[in-house]
């Protein structure tokens, strides 16, 4: 599949938005006192999300058809994440201007709506994954390791994020060892999955041969596209040119390197007080990069289906047709001939 800079910009900021939410819902849970300096990781994720939805635009093909898309709830995961993102981007900016508007709000109401908005983005990070991850045809997203990992790199780059920015604003104490240690441990848990989902796309990728099908489990299926009033299917975004090997195998050294490496390693050495700052931000900074890597090679690596059909391995010839005429095609002919 053909990656757009619409696509990767909705679904890397979205995960981002949410688990920027999460991380402040978290350190104003460990540290209620900083409160008001945490703000600021409150406007970062409404400004990101907000960048997203803007974003979302540009990827529609039809944008005049864009007041249909609620119609299929009940059916589509797409009508369903443009609801839940619907909800979600003006519930974060009512938490943002709530303060303003009403400066001596309860803090246990300021509370539920920090948990609700949270809960919010995490329900929109799962339906986003979803509508994936339930798509047949893309034999390497038919997995549950689709939502496990494209949820995994919004919340760990959120609170990557969340570390440097508080690190910019000189905001002291506000993490916090127990925060430092959960970032740690979710980089080496997404090092698995990611692991785990790369063995999974192999996989996809070699199990279409004509000998095996093209792996889709048994169901009723119906045409939607006849594909006569479009460019053929083989030059459509879901099924672009496959990677070359060694370009494919650069990607994703560089996605293990910008997302798992380097941030590990810029987190934990060295841990001087006076180089915190700097090396959490560096180490934010390259995370984000990483998960541009990441969202690009899960969509421009996808395997499809259909790829079987479309010369992606050597022709045989058939084992059961020959040069000889048919003896039947010769009758005929020369019935017809008077012969």
């Amino acid at each position: 599949m053909r990656p757009t800079l619409p696509l990767l910009l909705m679904t890397v900021l979205q995960g981002l938005s949410g688990g920027l939410m999460i991380s402040f819902g978290v350190l104003w849970w460990l540290v209620p006192s900083a409160l008001p300096t945490l703000d600021i990781l409150l406007w970062s994720a409404f400004l990101i999300a907000a960048i997203g939805g803007v974003a979302s635009l540009f990827h529609m093909h039809k944008p005049k058809a864009g007041r249909y898309i609620l119609r299929r709830l009940r059916t589509s995961w797409l009508s369903r994440e443009a609801l839940t993102t619907g909800i979600y981007v003006p519930a974060l900016g009512v938490l943002v201007i709530l303060p303003h508007l009403v400066p001596k709000i309860p803090l246990e109401y300021y509370g539920l709506g920090i948990v609700f908005t949270g809960v919010l983005g995490l329900v929109a990070m799962y339906v986003t994954a979803m509508l994936y991850a339930t798509i047949p045809a893309m034999r390497s997203w038919h997995t549950r390791l689709t939502v496990i990992a494209m949820m995994l790199v919004g919340i760990v780059s959120g609170m990557a994020v969340a570390e440097g920015i508080l690190a910019v604003a000189h905001v002291p104490g506000a993490g916090g060892r127990d925060f430092h240690i959960a970032l740690l441990v979710g980089i080496a848990v997404l090092a698995g999955i990611k692991w785990m989902q790369y063995r999974h796309f192999l996989e996809a990728r070699q199990s279409l041969r004509t000998a095996t099908g093209t792996g889709m489990p048994a169901a009723p299926y119906r045409l939607i596209d006849s594909g006569t009033t479009k460019l053929p299917y083989r030059t459509q975004t879901q099924v672009g040119p496959e990677l070359a090997p060694r370009r494919r195998q650069m990607l994703y050294v560089m996605m293990g390197l910008t997302l798992i490496v380097v941030p590990m390693a810029l987190q934990i050495f060295p841990l001087q007080p006076a180089e915190l700052g700097i090396r959490w931000t560096s180490a934010a900074i390259v995370m984000v990069c990483g998960a541009f890597v990441e969202r690009w090679l899960f969509f421009a690596d996808v395997t499809h289906s259909s790829r079987v059909w479309f010369g992606d391995e050597l022709k045989r010839a058939s084992s059961v047709s020959s040069n000889r005429v048919s003896p039947d095609f010769v009758r005929r002919f020369r019935h017809q001939d008077g012969l």
